[in-house]
């Protein structure tokens, strides 16, 4: 089944001391089924990666081979909701910040579970009924 990977999870695949058994189970799962992010994924990830390497923990070689894989992984990137109201409700009704809800609205709307290591995230998405298996 398809399903939506957060910042969080995505990290875990290319980032040894972020992964988790939750990553390398999404990881195998993202090699048979597709994996869905929001569009602001990518400048989430852009961020991390940029923030290990002026923090010395990878180069910019590494950086930049990262992205290359990660862009070869073929994620279907979806683009701005066509509303800000569902991610404004989703924020008040769970507790969780714009970018969660993003995440949160996607899965929702496709119908499918949510990878995400993040805790408040991952119980919005368990009271919604989308919970990675």
């Amino acid at each position: 089944m398809a399903f939506v990977a957060d910042n969080s999870v995505i990290v875990g695949w290319f980032i040894p001391s972020q992964a988790s058994e939750l990553t390398r189970k999404a990881l195998r799962l993202s090699r048979r089924e597709r994996v869905h992010v929001p569009a602001l994924w990518q400048s989430e990830f852009a961020n991390v990666l940029v923030g290990l390497e002026r923090r010395g923990l990878i180069t910019g070689h590494q950086v930049d081979a990262i992205v290359a894989k990660a862009e070869r992984f073929g994620l279907e990137i979806h683009d701005a909701f066509p509303s800000i109201s569902p991610l404004i409700g989703l924020m008040r009704a769970r507790g969780i910040k714009a970018y969660d809800a993003s995440y949160l609205h996607l899965a929702a709307s496709l119908n499918v579970p949510l990878y995400t290591r993040d805790g408040s995230l991952r119980a919005a998405a368990r009271s919604a009924g989308l919970t990675a298996p």
